[in-house]
């Protein structure tokens, strides 16, 4: 498997809908070694007494303390670059982080979700105009629907209101 793929695709939402599709292929599947992250991470937020969504909390600000926000290169073809939760799994354990924009961000953390055995539901919004612009996820567990916004500066659960959205998938 390719640990990063760089794929030319449409411009506007008809691309980032083959992006989501690419991502939701990546994080239903998790591997092994993306496994074994999440059970070490779950453990550990167990072993402080914590639930479902505290556990996934957890995970949140694990993936939040461990990835560095940056912006795909601009070029004049529109190309995407999707690194695998592997491959930042991989940079994590040996540079202590791992770089990405916000589909990386999703990718490994909706990964570490599903090796947890919570659903994840990606979202996609604008915010500008009716361009689908960024993405993150709803983390589904017994204790209910969560939003996890990695990239933004707010707390587990807060998610961009939906008067202030320009577009939704």
């Amino acid at each position: 498997m390719e640990h990063v793929t760089y794929r030319e695709i449409p411009e506007g939402n008809p691309g980032v809908l083959i992006t989501l599709d690419r991502m939701a292929e990546l994080i239903r599947d998790p591997s092994p070694a993306v496994t074994a992250w999440a059970d070490h991470l779950a453990d550990t937020a167990e072993a402080a007494g914590a639930d479902d969504a505290a556990i996934a909390e957890a995970v949140f600000e694990w993936v939040r303390l461990h990835m560095v926000y940056v912006e795909d290169q601009d070029s004049h073809d529109v190309v995407e670059e999707i690194r695998t939760p592997d491959y930042l799994l991989d940079e994590i354990a040996r540079l202590g982080h791992a770089i990405g924009d916000c589909d990386d961000f999703v990718l490994l953390l909706g990964a570490l979700y599903q090796a947890l055995g919570y659903g994840v539901l990606l979202v996609a919004i604008g915010l500008t105009d009716d361009n689908l612009e960024h993405v993150y996820l709803h983390v589904v567990t017994p204790a209910g629907q969560i939003p996890a916004d990695p990239i933004r500066p707010e707390d587990f659960g807060w998610e961009v209101a939906e008067e202030d959205r320009t577009a939704q998938y």
